[in-house]
């Protein structure tokens, strides 16, 4: 065999041999005992959080600044200008971002511009108040925002007032319109020096007031105190009450409620202007009194030129500010029964002088709210209390360490009281109300007849009231 014929025949031996081992090896496998792989050990079950990752925080955004305008009748230097302007303070404190710009005007003018902004829609967003028919007939108007639902919301907030400063803001279908920061009982307040020094005793009939305001005449000292330009309200104090001490409490709701057998010509209301014109025939108000400015009412009760003056527990604040050599000898009575008549001493003129409802138009009553309740609030009790010597409309505990005696007793009486009639003028709507003090001042000034004023007040009432 040659050389390539004995290479070809050993490839062939070769790749034979091969074939035969690649076949043994794969039978082998074929053949051979199977093998279970080992299973991976189980896995715990991955549990997804049910509230997302926590992320940073975007930086919170500030609110857009904007402006609360509020109207009220304390200027720079009034005790309650410094309790208000304390209690924005902390207001501000949490919301930085909102403005209280307030006015100030005199009461008279006050009351006039209230009434033109609101019928112009035009009205600020907080305004000051004394709750009562005017209020009210704001809240029916659609003018003055109710309240009721934040009080609801909020029940411990509600739970701060007394029952009586609630029921002066609260309608009597049960809405509630305004938040009263403080409650003021009408009282009489005189001078125990000059009462000293004349032999005066306290009157506790109306006959021993008009003993006093004699006695008082023949010193040349004024008897009474009174102011009643722009301000016919401060004289309708006496009518009110001499209607309470003879008439009881019933006649005037009757009358104004118009209920069966209610009405402004009721013996009680002519008697009332009978023994109001006897006072201003007695001479017990100073000469001048129904052309004298407000201010000029505790200016002689401060100069000691009058004995006394009726007026509601704002006053000790104002002579303690304005008059302090003379604070100190002021005390009060309760207004003086007259003989056979129906009233009691436990029976009050009152209500609140410093409460404030919001605008129907407020854009923002959220905020409002929050600002409200900080008049509401414990600082501004106490500021009340220290600053202005006025009587909080919150439920409140008196230290005597820190609050005077006259402020602490004429709480008392509010306490004590079996009734408190709210202000004629402001139990009435607005309409009712202007006319019922036009008559009054009729009353004063002896160019109208008790007869007469009863029948144009019933005449008043049949036109502006409702049944």
């Amino acid at each position: 065999m040659c050389f390539g014929e004995r290479r070809i025949s050993m490839s062939r031996k070769v790749f034979g041999i091969l074939m035969a081992l690649t076949l043994a090896l794969l039978m082998a496998v074929a053949c051979g005992p199977k093998t279970t792989p080992t299973p991976a050990p189980p896995t715990k079950p991955v549990i997804q959080p049910t509230t997302p990752p926590a992320v940073s925080p975007e930086p919170t955004k500030t609110p857009e600044p904007f402006t609360l305008t509020m109207w009220d009748i304390y200027p720079q230097g009034q005790p309650s200008r410094a309790v208000l302007d304390n209690a924005i303070k902390r207001f501000n404190e949490k919301y930085p971002y909102v403005k209280v710009e307030v006015t100030s005007y005199a009461i008279a003018d006050f009351k006039t511009k209230l009434v033109t902004a609101l019928a112009a829609d035009a009205a600020p967003d907080i305004f000051q108040t004394w709750g009562g028919g005017t209020l009210f007939t704001y809240g029916a108007r659609g003018q003055a925002a109710d309240l009721t639902p934040y009080y609801l919301a909020d029940p411990a907030f509600k739970d701060r007032f007394t029952s009586a400063a609630l029921s002066f803001v609260t309608s009597p279908d049960g809405k509630i319109y305004g938040v009263p920061l403080e409650v003021s009982p009408v009282l009489f307040f005189y001078n125990t020096e000059l009462f000293a020094k004349h032999g005066v005793s306290v009157p506790k009939t109306f006959d021993e007031l008009l003993g006093a305001c004699a006695t008082f005449n023949k010193a040349g000292i004024a008897p009474i105190s009174l102011a009643m330009s722009k301000a016919t309200w401060t004289g309708d104090f006496f009518y009110v009450y001499l209607v309470n001490r003879v008439g009881g409490m019933e006649v005037f709701r009757k009358a104004a409620l118009r209920e069966a057998g209610g009405t402004f010509e009721d013996p009680a209301f002519v008697q009332a202007g009978r023994l109001l014109q006897q006072m201003v025939d007695a001479r017990c108000f100073q000469d001048g009194f129904l052309g004298a400015e407000y201010a000029s009412q505790r200016q002689l009760l401060g100069q000691e030129k009058a004995a006394m003056t009726l007026m509601g527990t704002w006053l000790p604040g104002q002579m303690a500010k304005e008059f302090p050599e003379v604070y100190p000898k002021l005390d009060y009575f309760l207004f003086p029964l007259v003989s056979g008549g129906a009233g009691t001493t436990s029976q009050l003129v009152g209500g609140t002088n410093l409460a404030f409802a919001m605008s129907a138009r407020n854009k923002h009553p959220e905020e409002t709210m929050a600002l409200f309740k900080e008049f509401a609030s414990v600082a501004t009790a106490d500021d009340l209390v220290a600053l202005a010597r006025r009587l909080p409309a919150t439920k409140y505990t008196f230290d005597p360490a820190k609050v005077d005696a006259l402020t602490i007793r004429a709480a008392m009486e509010l306490e004590k009281a079996s009734a408190v009639q709210l202000y004629y003028d402001q139990y009435l709507p607005p309409d009712m109300a202007t006319a019922h003090l036009d008559i009054t001042a009729a009353l004063f000034a002896k160019t109208t007849t008790p007869e007469q004023a009863a029948k144009d007040t019933e005449a008043a009432a049949v036109r502006y009231l409702k049944k």
